[in-house]
């Protein structure tokens, strides 16, 4: 019997084998999980589909404690799915990963449809549709969409999707990708509320892992939400007395507060008073005093909005790359002028999605059977802090429109980001793409002043991303910044850092006026920008050893 109230411990036990290949005997008895959009939701959390096939998921599990005794379960952090040594997968890894092939996967169009560009309600020039783009039809090559669009406009690149028109379906391919391939069941069930509700004869409200190290055992319980910490974890040296808030439960600034008097700051999630940002010590924005906790925060969030987020992005050798999220909260009809950045940026999502799939096993929560790949991936939010994804971004590498390497990010303002996930795709392995699209997230960052990389390495690796990518174990100082934000962490995983701070902060403007002198900050129409300027749980190729 669990006597949280009595110990300020909680202490958890359940039974193991480890005996058996795949251990989904644990779930906890005190939480039903379901998200909103689900056509039926989980009544336990054993019922998982993929118990029974241990290729088919991953799941992230705890050292419990019976009757004192540890009983360690086994651990399979991000296993990767069979590449393409495999022969049965060639032909799926062969494959070109575009936004058109990702509808034609879908039945939603079909390859050599025809297709007009479509100014001032004028047919400008005609082609049909390929998986890797379309074949125009005065110079018979396969294009991308972009270049579609260049070759109609003489290099002029403003919104491609919103111009092609389906000739034989009568409709421009923008609001057949919205209302066909976004609105679909099975990508609105991917863009659910986490929903993780106590059960009604639940004899304890608090969550069965650890915050800090996603690991179970001796947990301290917040009094004031259900979030669970080790004490170790926490750096205690004695277990508090009395009510204990968490970290995520007081004012970030002056250490007390409950929900109720407190606000959440929109970018680094932290709880403030309004009386403590309007001090003269931390000065905020009058037009937006609830949604930042300092001008810091609402910086990084404007910049990310204004300046990265849906803007394609040019680098060397015809690679671009783009940050974009699933935008949930707001209707493409309501403004045209939104109406191709936030559908192509949702769009993007999922077809990056469909590329961690074929990278990765799922990662599925031992305690609520959420997919957390997916989850991060299409930015959901919950009600349980520690599976709560908001403010996920997601990283993309791309060379004419095929879709080359996948990251997820989240900026935790200034201090640092994390990111829990990045992966290339089988066929472009070992050739430094990796590289490519690490190196534009750190310099996007340095944009942003943010100090520090994050990331959860398995423990096999970590010479690797010491050696040959610079990280370092995380120092006392940052841990114990770290451990007030919540982070996606994995049971037995190394947290590792990497310093982007090479010289004293400068201001983004500063740094866009010094590429344009360059010649190298060309802006190239809405939407799309010319620039300057790892996998974590894969070594690196031999071709990618001098990188």
């Amino acid at each position: 019997m669990r006597e949280r109230k009595q110990k300020r411990i909680l202490e958890v036990s359940s039974s193991s084998s480890e005996s058996q290949d795949y251990d989904s005997s644990y779930s906890d008895p005190d939480y039903v999980a379901g998200t909103s959009y689900q056509r039926s939701s989980r009544k336990n959390f054993n019922i998982n589909p993929c118990i029974n096939n241990p290729n088919q998921a991953t799941e992230v599990g705890s050292s419990r404690r019976n009757n004192g005794v540890v009983a360690t379960r086994r651990r399979r952090i991000l296993r990767r799915r069979p590449g393409a040594s495999n022969k049965s997968n060639r032909g799926v890894f062969s494959k070109k990963t575009t936004i058109l092939s990702w509808m034609i996967d879908l039945g939603i169009i079909f390859e050599d449809m025809r297709v007009w560009y479509i100014r001032d309600k004028e047919k400008i020039i005609e082609g049909t549709i390929k998986r890797d783009g379309v074949r125009c039809n005065c110079c018979h090559k396969v294009i991308t969409v972009y270049g579609f669009e260049e070759h109609a406009n003489e290099g002029h690149v403003k919104e491609p999707y919103a111009h092609i028109y389906l000739v034989d379906w009568g409709c421009h391919l923008l609001g057949w990708i919205y209302y066909k391939g976004l609105l679909r069941p099975e990508e609105l069930a991917r863009c659910g509320f986490n929903l993780v509700e106590p059960r009604k004869d639940a004899s304890d409200l608090n969550d069965d892992t650890c915050m800090i190290c996603a690991d179970g055992g001796d947990l301290i319980c917040c009094e004031k939400c259900p979030s669970t910490f080790h004490p170790d974890c926490m750096g205690m040296k004695k277990i508090p007395q009395g009510e204990w808030p968490c970290p995520f439960c007081i004012c970030k600034f002056c250490g007390t507060g409950g929900p109720g008097d407190l606000h959440e700051c929109k970018q680094c999630q932290r709880r403030y008073h309004l009386d403590c940002i309007n001090s003269p010590r931390q000065p905020s924005s009058p037009d937006s005093p609830t949604k930042f906790c300092g001008k810091s925060c609402e910086e990084v969030f404007s910049e990310i909005q204004e300046k990265h987020l849906g803007v394609r992005k040019e680098i060397a050798d015809g690679y671009t790359w783009s940050l974009v999220q699933m935008k949930l909260d707001r209707d493409p009809r309501s403004n045209g002028e939104f109406l191709h950045e936030i559908t192509i940026g949702n769009s993007k999502v999922s077809v990056a999605w469909t590329v961690m799939e074929e990278i990765f096993m799922p990662t599925i929560d031992r305690y609520t059977g959420i997919n957390i790949t997916q989850s991060v991936f299409y930015n959901r939010e919950s009600n349980l802090r520690r599976v709560n994804f908001r403010g996920f971004y997601t990283a993309i590498l791309e060379r004419n429109d095929e879709f080359i390497s996948v990251a997820s990010i989240r900026v935790h303002g200034t201090k640092f980001a994390e990111m829990p996930f990045i992966g290339t795709r089988e066929r472009f392995r070992g050739r430094r793409m990796l590289q490519k699209l690490l190196a534009q997230i750190e310099s996007a960052l340095r944009m942003l002043n943010v100090e520090n990389l994050v990331i959860p390495s398995v423990p096999e690796l970590v010479p690797m991303w010491i050696n040959k990518y610079g990280f370092t174990h995380i120092e006392s100082n940052l841990m114990t910044e770290l451990i007030k934000y919540n982070t996606l962490m994995f049971p037995g995983a190394v947290r590792l850092h990497k310093s982007l701070v090479t010289h004293a902060p400068t201001s983004a403007a500063t740094k866009t006026d010094e590429a344009n002198k360059n010649g190298t900050g060309l802006v190239r129409g809405k939407g799309y920008e010319k620039l300057a300027f790892f996998d974590l749980n894969l070594e690196p190729l031999k071709e990618d050893d001098d990188a």
